[in-house]
């Protein structure tokens, strides 16, 4: 009795402190010439793509850019679509006729193949979760299950019935297919010797079903009719009758990633219902659209939910209190810096393997005690441990060989084909392509032994003490043993991050700087001038902005081109991404003359009980109390005035952020103080005192973000002081820039903060 009532007590708990279920319209999607059939977020949210009732298939990125637009036959209305589990591919049912799939590769959005096993309406089609298997049921009375051959989907399977095949879905571990349509039976089949072979039929259901879809991580499943909803298990490899729930189904169901709830459209609603242990109830209406909802998909991460319809628009809805599939767990703790092979093996059982092993007190949730530097430290550790359990699976799913001196061997799994002219020959191992420096005679002797080859790698203990650095690829050659360069699109075991820097990618360094150009001002007090900027413009819990991306570039390119600062422009960081780049500024070695420019550019919010001011993040929460997915300008402060750069200026285009120090100060400095002096005498006098100052585009209120397509009106006069290009003299101050800024509305705010020292300035050095 005594443990009842602690279970009872304990369960009431977690009730109470679990999320309560909300959600808001996001993003709607709308304005397109005919209904929404199908809409949905990649595995790992880098894609959204929908089909439209005009037979076109749209897919976007992360920035909702759109990256690929195709329209078939207009005739043969919208398609049906399905993400591959590692998103390297999609599925597009309907893609030039109603009777063809392509499969299209996101990497380069290019149609690989084209599948023609059906003869008449394709009704929906879904990747297995191992990636093997493509299923697809159409009205031509038949389902076709596809397996991977070498880059190539080949007709594996086709199961013929007495109607048309509506549904089809694969349990969490591929086990079991079922399918289902109007013959008004659920056929059952189960995975042997690579085959699926028939293991249990579900006859004379009343109506004509709709759709099947299996939960998660159960082996049960619910099959629809026009007027209910089916749930069955499977015991013995036997299906069985668990509940049902009179409701209408309007067509397709989809369970979110945990299997706690289930979607469909019912007439003009989209239908969430809960799925308990013991019953299916009705959980909530979201009555938004204006005519037929055709159903709607949960995100992986549990964030968002999508709904399509057939008036013509797809509305993204931004969800709270709903969990994340462990696979979106992983994804997390990594940032989303996952190789492609990585991908290919979080199986369930990798998955709850590494969830395992994890130290709980990493995974944990942020406290209101710990710090920024604090938690970033924490959730550096847990990606480490978590990278060096994927590069553990990574060996063991591969079958890779460890060899003496701390090499492994790897198998080369084909040939692409040689380059003569370069001496270059491609191959494809572990999910990536690789270029093999080999010459003409040595390329001969590879290609008819190719297969008793393999490839080495030197993997020796990262930095962190935790995970492995994998690095120095090559060949053994099978006949010669003479070794060979290797070149990987991308390194298999982990991401090599790609400079973001979008501004500066040709912008000079220090050495780069001509002898001439240094000696205008005295080569000895030039130092070296950076500008780090922030832009943010994409949110996932906040409104879209229109300019700050637009006015960060403007800035960036500007002093790249007329000044002798090396610019480097983070567009949509997250918080962890923005702190990471600071920190990593932080680590640089600065002589006594260098200067750095820090400019951010988005969102920014006030904290009236807390007195503070944040810069938002893209990934910050907008229901975060406590404000631990922001960045405080406490720790802006403390970072960047601990930045050992004797001269940093921090100008910030955000709301509130005059609120960045306590003690709002705006001196003016003469601007004709030093007018006798020379630029050389000039300098030296300004390079003797330490700088810490901050610009900002407002005080305590909200600041515009101006006209789309135009500056905001910040950025506007930061612009037209940069500019003036320092007047006569070639010397830009900020007192200079203070002089254009100071007349926007609302008032910007100038000051000093951390260790700044009277007399100080920043400025910058017209080419």
């Amino acid at each position: 009795m005594r443990n009842l009532i602690l279970l009872l007590f304990v369960s009431l708990f977690f009730q109470g402190n679990a999320q309560e279920f909300t959600y808001k319209e996001k993003k709607e999607l709308q304005g397109y010439p005919e209904y929404i059939m199908d809409s949905k977020f990649s595995p790992f949210r880098n894609y959204f793509a929908l089909t439209i009732g005009n037979n076109t298939i749209e897919i976007y990125d992360k920035d909702w850019k759109k990256i690929f637009s195709y329209q078939g036959n207009p005739k043969s209305v919208g398609g049906h679509i399905s993400f591959s589990p590692d998103e390297k591919y999609l599925a597009y049912a309907k893609y030039k006729s109603d009777n063809d799939i392509a499969i299209i590769r996101l990497q380069d959005r290019k149609v690989i193949q084209v599948l023609n096993g059906h003869s008449y309406n394709i009704n929906k089609v879904e990747f297995s979760h191992n990636g093997k298997y493509l299923a697809s049921a159409s009205s031509d009375k038949s389902v076709c299950v596809w397996a991977w051959q070498e880059d190539q989907l080949v007709l594996l399977q086709k199961f013929t019935y007495e109607d048309a095949a509506m549904g089809v879905s694969f349990n969490y571990n591929d086990e079991y297919l079922i399918t289902g349509g109007y013959d008004k039976r659920i056929y059952l089949y189960r995975n042997t010797n690579t085959n699926y072979i028939i293991s249990d039929t579900i006859p004379s259901i009343k109506y004509w079903l709709y759709d099947v879809c299996f939960h998660p991580s159960k082996n049960e499943f619910v099959a629809s009719t026009q007027y209910e909803l089916r749930r069955y298990d499977l015991k013995n490899h036997r299906i069985e009758l668990k509940d049902s729930l009179i409701i209408r189904v309007n067509r397709s169901l989809k369970y979110n990633s945990t299997g706690d709830y289930l979607v469909f459209g019912k007439n003009e609603d989209l239908v969430i219902v809960q799925m308990t242990p013991n019953e299916m109830k009705e959980f909530e209406h979201i009555y938004r659209h204006s005519d037929y909802v055709f159903g709607g998909t949960f995100s992986e991460d549990g964030l968002f939910l999508t709904s399509f319809s057939s008036d013509k628009s797809s509305i993204v809805w931004e969800l709270t209190g709903v969990e994340p599939s462990n696979k979106s767990l992983i994804t997390d703790y990594m940032e989303g810096e996952l190789t492609s092979a990585q991908k290919l093996i979080l199986t369930s059982e990798v998955i709850e393997s590494i969830l395992y092993k994890l130290d709980k007190k990493l995974t944990a949730s942020r406290n209101e005690f710990e710090t920024t530097i604090q938690y970033s430290d924490r959730r550096d550790k847990l990606k480490s441990e978590v990278l060096a359990q994927l590069q553990y699976h990574t060996e063991k799913y591969f079958n890779l060989t460890s060899k003496a001196g701390g090499k492994i061997e790897i198998p080369i799994d084909r040939l692409v084909g040689y380059n003569a002219d370069l001496q270059i020959y491609k191959i494809r191992f572990l999910e990536t392509d690789a270029g093999i420096k080999i010459p003409i005679e040595d390329a001969k002797t590879f290609k008819d032994n190719w297969q008793k080859a393999y490839l080495q790698v030197n993997k020796t203990k990262d930095k962190n003490g935790i995970s492995y650095e994998y690095s120095s690829f090559e060949l053994v050659h099978p006949i010669s043993k003479k070794t060979f360069e290797v070149t990987p699109v991308e390194n298999p075991f982990h991401v090599i991050k790609k400079n973001r820097n979008i501004a500066a990618e040709d912008s000079r360094s220090e050495d780069q700087v001509t002898k001439k150009e240094k000696q205008a001002v005295g080569e000895d007090i030039l130092g070296v001038d950076r500008a780090l900027i922030f832009a943010t413009s994409i949110y996932d819990s906040f409104s879209e902005l229109v300019n700050p991306v637009i006015d960060a570039t403007t800035v960036a390119e500007e002093l790249k081109s007329n000044y002798f600062v090396q610019t480097e422009l983070i567009v949509n960081p997250t918080l962890k991404e923005a702190i990471e780049k600071i920190r990593e500024y932080a680590k640089l070695d600065y002589n006594e003359n260098d200067n750095l420019l820090i400019f951010f550019a988005g969102h920014g919010m006030y904290d009236e009980v807390f007195k503070e001011g944040y810069v938002i993040s893209r990934d910050s929460k907008s229901d975060d109390v406590a404000k631990t997915s922001y960045l405080s300008h406490s720790n802006l402060r403390t970072m960047i005035n601990n930045i050992p750069c004797n001269h940093i200026l921090l100008v910030m285009d955000v709301c509130f952020g005059g609120t960045f120090d306590p003690l709002i100060a705006s001196k003016s400095r003469a601007a004709d103080m030093y007018t006798e002096v020379t630029n050389e005498e000039f300098i030296q006098r300004k390079k003797k005192y330490k700088t810490r100052l901050y610009l900002t585009s407002g005080g305590k209120e909200y600041v515009p973000d101006g006209r789309p397509g135009h500056h905001s009106p910040f950025a506007r006069k930061f612009l037209e002081a940069l500019r003036n290009y320092g007047g006569n003299d070639g010397i830009l101050t900020i007192n200079e820039v203070i002089q254009y800024v100071e007349k926007v509305e609302p008032q910007p705010r100038f000051g000093e903060f951390g260790d700044n020292e009277p007399g100080s300035d920043f400025i910058l050095l017209v080419k």
